[in-house]
């Protein structure tokens, strides 16, 4: 966290909770499923390569499954840190830095506003909501979020959605952090 910025952490709803257990308990169930046979096999071949190869393979959905479950553990929001000039979301691989410059709008989007959008890169439910998206009416835009509800916009040229646990505050603190024009 920055010295000079203010935290505002970013909370899974239940909604997202229960999604992120019900992922991961069949990307789990499903590469051990695929894995624990492929490596119980290996004395099952005579040919050393044959009992190598299905042993590696299990091995390896197991490592790819785990690398996947990190990966959109890691890339998910955990909060924002705001502070002159700029918005930080929070997260433990690669955080995303959103400049504020004079003209920025920072408003909180209305309930429903990002329901049936289309996901054109991103994660929509495992661990976090987060990536590119589009809607008509709105275009396209980055989310990053943790809910379902309580959204903010933060808009200069790129569209921005996020959704803080105190929206009011964190868009108070943002507008206040707001260069002058």
């Amino acid at each position: 966290m920055s010295e000079t910025g203010r935290y505002f952490k970013a909370s899974m709803d239940s909604r997202l909770r229960s999604l992120t257990w019900l992922f991961s308990a069949v990307v789990v169930g499903a590469s051990l499923a695929a894995a624990l046979p492929m490596t119980a096999m290996k004395g099952d071949y005579p040919d050393v390569c044959s009992a190598a190869a299905f042993n590696f393979g299990g091995w390896a959905i197991l490592i790819v499954a785990a690398a996947l479950l990190w990966s959109c553990w890691a890339l998910a929001p955990k909060g924002y840190i705001v502070e002159p000039g700029l918005v930080t979301v929070d997260r433990p691989l690669m955080p995303v830095r959103i400049p504020l410059r004079p003209g920025t709008v920072v408003e909180a989007a209305g309930p429903g506003l990002l329901d049936g959008s289309l996901r054109t890169m991103g994660n929509g439910g495992l661990f976090g909501y987060y990536g590119r998206f589009w809607k008509k009416g709105v275009g396209s835009y980055l989310l990053y979020a943790t809910r379902s509800d309580r959204l903010v916009l933060v808009e200069d040229g790129k569209k921005y959605f996020l959704t803080p646990d105190e929206p009011e505050f964190f868009i108070e603190e943002v507008r206040r952090c707001l260069p002058a024009a």
